[in-house]
């Protein structure tokens, strides 16, 4: 028996079923992902455009104004909205907006900022932050001259503005998750999925279903015996890529998989062991073909959200609508295992895949237990 798994090892490590669908896609894929989402985090800053501020007696004459244009516009502002471009008179600044040189300027007229912008600067997303920060500013002011005129004391007026908000940052998971992390896991997942090709070689090189596996079933040694260990090789050969696409995920392109990432390495050997007992089913059936398994492996993927941010919309209102028909899609449990590493404050979201991979696992097993009993060499 161990003879017989050694030299499936050999035999499957060779093949370019394995080399090529469940190692090597799933590396080329995290490849492309890095490549399209490297982009993504300087896609949301904000960059500095060139703005005129008319320092007029006006603008002196706003309480706090210049400070606020000094917080967006320093060297040290986080974010800097502005490369701050001074003038004297609004025309000037105007004229300074037409030629180019700037985008807009700021003027205070009636006693509150204006921005005047030009059509390009109104492409500008900084324009949209700097636009929230005077309304800002000109509501922090109203209540500030509001409480002043009620006599407030103060401490009160003093506190006004650092108590003035619209939103405040929560900690929605213990940490920051990025946005590309979702096609990470569904890789994985479909990694697993392409893994049930190299059960299929297996199986089929030892079942009645081939010439060879036909002279084989002749041998000796108990059918059983050659069945398990053409079973623990497929195994061992797609753990073996899992965990090579898995360490090149976390090391190379960087994703942080939480504080839970050894329990990963559950998730990934669960995932071959139901991607395996699948393949051994699947290679019972006399005329199941390599691109076939490849075909379901694609499909099954889309429920994941693996193919971009339609896939994803799609999988998540399947996951509404039909709940139970997507806790039925192997790849999409695969995927929530380690969904249930980062997203959730328990472990019991992980627990519970684990336990349905484990029965798709023991089912798939059963189901090619029972075929391979039936696929003897008188019934050829």
């Amino acid at each position: 028996m161990a003879a017989v798994f050694a030299y499936q090892v050999l035999r499957l490590g060779r093949d370019k079923v394995l080399l090529v669908w469940t190692l090597g896609l799933p590396i080329v894929l995290a490849l492309m992902f890095m490549a399209m989402f490297s982009g993504l985090g300087r896609a949301y800053e904000t960059t500095p455009m060139s703005f005129g501020v008319v320092r007029d007696e006006a603008y002196r004459s706003a309480p706090g104004l210049d400070a606020l244009v000094e917080r967006v516009s320093g060297a040290d502002a986080d974010p800097r909205l502005i490369a701050e471009v001074d003038h004297s008179t609004a025309s000037e600044a105007e004229a300074a907006a037409k030629r180019g040189d700037t985008v807009g300027y700021l003027a205070v007229e009636n006693g509150g900022p204006v921005l005047h912008v030009t059509r390009e600067g109104d492409d500008e997303p900084s324009l949209r932050v700097l636009r929230v920060v005077m309304d800002s500013y000109v509501q922090t002011r109203a209540q500030r001259e509001a409480v002043i005129a009620a006599g407030a004391a103060p401490e009160q007026v003093a506190g006004l503005q650092a108590a003035h908000g619209f939103t405040r940052p929560v900690a929605v998971t213990r940490t920051p998750v990025e946005p590309a992390t979702r096609y990470y896991f569904a890789l994985l997942a479909f990694a697993g999925g392409m893994g049930a090709t190299v059960a299929v070689l297996a199986v089929q090189g030892v079942m009645a279903a081939s010439p060879l596996g036909a002279r084989r079933t002749m041998a000796g040694l108990p059918r059983w015996k050659v069945l398990t260990a053409a079973l623990a090789a497929s195994w061992v050969c797609v753990l073996a890529c899992l965990l090579i696409a898995f360490a090149f995920i976390a090391l190379v392109v960087g994703v942080d998989f939480g504080p839970h990432a050894p329990l990963c390495l559950v998730a990934i050997g669960l995932t071959g062991l139901m991607s395996s007992a699948a393949g051994a089913a699947l290679g019972t059936i006399r005329r199941m073909r390599i691109e076939m398994v490849i075909a379901i492996t694609t499909l099954l993927s889309l429920f994941t959200g693996l193919y971009g941010p339609g896939a994803q919309s799609l999988a998540d209102a399947v996951e509404r609508g039909a709940p139970l028909l997507t806790r039925a899609n192997p790849l999409w449990q695969c995927a929530h295992c380690f969904y249930g590493l980062l997203y959730y404050d328990s472990l019991a979201p992980f627990a519970r895949s684990c336990a349905v991979l484990t029965g798709m696992a023991g089912l798939f097993l059963a189901i090619a237990l029972i075929r391979a009993r039936r696929m003897s060499h008188e019934h050829l």
